[in-house]
Parts: structure tokens; sequence; C-alpha cells
């Protein structure tokens, strides 16, 4: 895999220097973004980096997912929210930061924009005259952007727009995000890192039939996962359309929506599922978290995601560490070269969609099977949480580097 533009491995230590990351939140209903942010700090403290990672959530919420991800729970700072939680303002960050004794010199990387948090971001590195890094996460495609364009549009004329421009770099996600970033308008350095996954946990078999049984799964049935938040940039109708049509031929599949979202969308997509006579094969089940998790990808045959817009989404990854194949539209491109065939891309189409998902229901166990454990080997052969973390390093010395040189250069 590319290193990030302009960086070499070792090129300098990171010895006397603090990384502090930054995000709106790294509780379980963070989903992906959350999830990247802890789990890099935890793969950079593992390499024996200093990291701070700061986030705006409940004490209890924070520990359980610090814990989870191996992260030392006294290297994270919490700011008090005040307000509605969206904008995650929490105007006392800024000055515990800047008064929590961080010796040495310090690279701030911020993920997720349009919360109170870019402000935050912004306003410690200008501080401390440091790099800056910004992880968009996917907030930048084009279709994101359309989502809620009244608040964007606030929060750039307040400090999005100023965050962006003082960013020393862009952190993208794949090859097809830095285009995205690129038509957005930005001009300046950007490097290319995808995101890791983490190791399957392991679940008996035992405990995979308790939970298709809790969720009222037939014996014997084939089940199709949907695991990730349940908001309408999901997509989920195509799906729910295309499932109705192949469930008809063959009816021994179920399909399980994992996630949480806004209860106005999930009576939507309830009132679908009923209007397409298929709630005796449709279960929402809500989140799911931990074990629960953990079965939800072993009980399943396939993992599909049918997105109108993603950065590099963790719930694929995860699936496919999982070994199972997956089903996705084409608004991502797995950032890697493979000839192994482990799943089905196709546009957001119905027509296209409902082919593609008629043949992954009618593909055989075997085959299946083999798909993945392709996608298994794959993910773990380039999205090690180690090997995004050494390139990180990478990234954030390379970025030193320059501040050092402009530094003697005005002297």
């Amino acid at each position: 895999m590319a290193m990030p533009d302009g960086a070499t491995v070792n090129r300098t230590s990171l010895d006397g220097v603090c990384l502090i990351q930054l995000v709106a939140s790294i509780a379980h209903d963070s989903f992906g973004l959350g999830y990247a942010a802890l789990n890099l700090g935890a793969a950079l403290q593992r390499a024996g980096a200093h990291v701070i990672l700061a986030s705006v959530d409940s004490g209890k919420d924070a520990f359980e997912a610090c814990e989870e991800a191996g992260f030392p729970r006294e290297r994270l700072i919490l700011g008090s929210l005040i307000g509605p939680s969206k904008l995650r303002f929490a105007p006392f960050l800024t000055r515990s930061l800047l008064n929590s004794r961080l010796i040495g010199k310090h690279v701030v990387h911020l993920h997720g924009r349009w919360t109170y948090m870019s402000h935050v971001a912004a306003a410690i590195s200008r501080r401390w005259r440091c790099p800056l890094v910004l992880s968009p996460h996917g907030q930048l495609d084009e279709y994101a952007l359309k989502i809620s364009p009244c608040k964007k549009a606030l929060a750039s004329l307040l400090y999005e727009r100023r965050t962006l421009k003082e960013a020393s770099c862009l952190w993208a996600l794949s090859e097809q995000e830095k285009s995205s970033i690129r038509a957005h308008g930005f001009t300046g350095r950007i490097a290319v890192i995808p995101n890791g996954v983490n190791r399957a946990a392991v679940c008996t078999n035992q405990e995979i039939d308790e939970f298709r049984k809790k969720h009222n799964v037939p014996t014997g049935a084939k089940v199709l996962l949907f695991l990730s938040r349940i908001a309408p940039a999901k997509n989920l109708p195509l799906l729910l359309k295309a499932f109705a049509k192949s469930a008809k031929i063959v009816p021994e599949w179920t399909l399980l929506v994992a996630g949480q979202g806004q209860t106005g969308h999930i009576h939507e997509l309830r009132s679908l599922i009923h209007d397409l006579k298929i709630d005796k094969s449709v279960r929402l089940i809500g989140p799911v978290h931990g074990k629960e998790k953990a079965c939800a990808f072993g009980s399943a045959s396939v993992f599909v995601l049918p997105s109108l817009t993603e950065g590099l989404p963790i719930a694929a990854l995860e699936a496919m560490e999982y070994a199972k194949p997956i089903l996705v539209t084409d608004v991502w491109t797995l950032p890697v070269t493979t000839s192994r065939s482990f799943g089905w891309r196709v546009p957001a189409s119905e027509q296209e969609f409902t082919i593609a998902l008629s043949e992954a229901m009618n593909t055989s166990k075997e085959t299946l099977v083999e798909m993945g454990l392709n996608a298994r080997s794959i993910v773990r052969e380039h999205f090690d949480w180690n090997s995004v973390g050494r390139q990180a390093r990478s990234l954030y010395a390379s970025l030193l580097d320059d501040g050092r040189r402009a530094e003697s250069q005005i002297r």
C-alpha cells in the first residue's frame, strides 16, 4: 500500500512529541468515526507514541469504549457538553487541552467535521503553532455535503472554512475520497491512508444459535446482514425493495437490520416493510455491540451496505474480517488491488442492485464461504491497525520536518 504523499518511514523521530486526537464522540453510537479515532490512538499508543484523545462524551461511555480498544483512560480528556448534542459544543475543552501541561512538540489530528470540535482543533493548533491534520471520513463527498446544508453553511461561516484553510494536511481514506476533497476545492497536501479493523471476536456455535433464537431467525435460514447507522444516506429502501423481489424466489433468507437511527426514519422503514409484505423475513434488531455484534456477523452469510455515500466504511471491513462476502454500492472503492473474489460492488440503482442481490442470495454456501475467506485474507493483509499506525507516524513526522525546515528558513 502506498505511503502518504511525501512521507518516509522513520524520517523523523516522534520522541518528545504529543499526538492529540480529537473526535466528537467515541461512544458506541459514534459508529465508524469514533471507532477510527479511538483505534488509531490505541495503535499509536502501542507503538510507543504519546497520545492524548479528546472527545465530548459521558465518562461511562468513553471509558467503556477505551477499555474495548485497549486505550489508557488516563490519556483521555473529556469536554463538558453544553446545548444540543449534535453540535458537541464544549467551550471549556480548549482551555482543558491548553492547560493540560502537554510538553514538547505537538501534532493535532481532527476526525470529522461540522461540530465545535473543528474550532477546538484549529484553536489549539494555532496556539501551539503545530501541524493540524484533518480526517473528513467521507464528509466532503458530494452527497454528504447536501445533508443539513443550512447547518453546514453556518458552521463554515463560523469556523469550518478557516479550519480547512489552516490544515497542514487532509487524511483521505482512499483515492476516491482524495478526488472528492480536491473537487471541494482543497489544494493542499493530502495523505491517503485507510482505516484499520480489529480482529474478529470469537463466538461459539451456541452463542450464535442463542442470538438467532433471540431475534427469531428460523432454524436453517440464511442471514443477510445490514449493520450500520440507520439513516437516509444508508439507502435502506433500496435494500428492502430488492430483498422483497429476491425473497420470493429464495424464501430461506432472513434480512437482519442492525443499528441505531432516527425514530422517524425507522417508522418509515417499518411502513415500507409492511407495504412490501416482507414482515416475516425482515428483523429490525436495533444497535448491537460487543458479543452480540460478533454474533450478528457470525450468523450472517452475506453482509450488505447499499449506501449513497461512504468514506471507507468500518462495518464493511469488519464483515470482511469476520470472513463474510460483501455486497456494496460503488460510492466507495476498497483501496487495494486484488484478483480475489470477495463480493459484489454495483451502482445504487434499483435494477442493478436487485440483480446483484439476487445473485448473492442464489450463490452456493460453498462459494460464499470461499469468498468470505478471501475477504478476510485481504483485510488482514492491508487493513491492520498497527500498519495504519506506522503510516500515521510517518505522516506526522514528515509534517514536523516540514515545520522545522520552515523555521530554519525564517531564521
